[in-house]
């Protein structure tokens, strides 16, 4: 097979492989996961279903990809134009208000995979904590450490410092998604503000 048109197989395995993500999310999105067939994801792409266990080996390994994708995006937002010239504390700060900045302009999507990940367990949940661990988190692990090693915070457990400031936005988020409760953006922040005050040395 030449390079030509090894080219072209992958472009064309690239194009159904995103068809079927782009309908998956689709209809996730709309019915939530336990009501969406992949027949009518396969439908909808213009594909079959032995082509989604292809490339994604079952319904939930959609999901799960779906799900390390939204994460991904979040974790690449979070990232972007961060402003390192400034204190570790105020950049820990920036790096939490780009966090509840991002679920509030994405709202509707990832409330919904936090819905349907908490009902389902498993593997999806293993996935989302574990993409949540080593991509969205992964930048404030960064910021705290460098405040460490700039001795600005006090030397500590560097993963446990950074769960812990993303529980307290995440205690907003989840309470916001599963009870309604409104999210005040300077709560969490005011709480995280009092937690680094706490970490500084």
């Amino acid at each position: 097979m030449n390079s030509s048109t090894t080219r072209s197989t992958q472009h064309r395995e690239a194009e159904v492989r995103n068809r079927i993500f782009a309908s998956a999310l689709r209809h996730f999105s709309e019915k939530g996961y336990a009501a969406t067939s992949l027949r009518e994801v396969a439908d909808d792409a213009q594909t079959t279903k032995p082509m989604i266990y292809y490339y994604f080996g079952s319904k939930e390994g959609l999901y799960s990809s779906i799900v390390r994708q939204i994460l991904s995006d979040m974790a690449t937002a979070i990232r972007s134009d961060m402003d390192t010239s400034v204190a570790f504390s105020e950049q820990v700060l920036s790096y939490c208000g780009r966090y509840l900045d991002y679920f509030l302009a994405q709202e509707e999507i990832i409330a919904l995979v936090l819905r349907e990940v908490f009902g389902l367990g498993g593997a999806s949940m293993d996935t989302f904590a574990d993409t949540l661990g080593a991509e969205v988190r992964k930048p404030l692990d960064e910021i705290i450490q460098a405040g460490m090693d700039h001795d600005e915070f006090r030397h500590d457990d560097v993963t446990v410092c950074a769960i812990a400031v993303t529980g307290i936005m995440n205690m907003f988020i989840l309470a916001h998604v599963f009870r309604g409760a409104p999210i005040d953006r300077e709560r969490p922040l005011g709480q995280v503000r009092y937690y680094v005050d706490g970490l500084r040395k």
